[in-house]
């Protein structure tokens, strides 16, 4: 996590194009090695189940999932 807050920061730092799409293909790779160990499994449950009481480190993993997914969609490959 903290590797991709530091591409994110310098990302938004940066003035140079090319340094610019350096970094935001190193952001896009984090964030997908990010999401890949992110996963939560059963992620497909409906309503009912999403209202049991999660553990802290299955609401971090899911919050770090969400992330990653924001960068990936924000930042990635298709991204413009």
């Amino acid at each position: 996590m903290a590797e991709i807050e530091g591409l994110y920061t310098a990302l938004l730092r940066t003035k140079s194009p090319g340094r610019h799409e350096r970094l935001r293909a190193e952001l896009t790779r984090a964030a997908e090695h990010l999401a890949a160990l992110a996963v939560i499994p059963g992620q497909g449950q409906t309503a009912s189940h999403v209202a049991r009481r999660r553990s802290r480190r299955e609401r971090r993993s899911a919050l770090a999932e969400r992330g990653a997914a924001w960068i990936i969609k924000r930042y990635g490959q298709n991204a413009h």
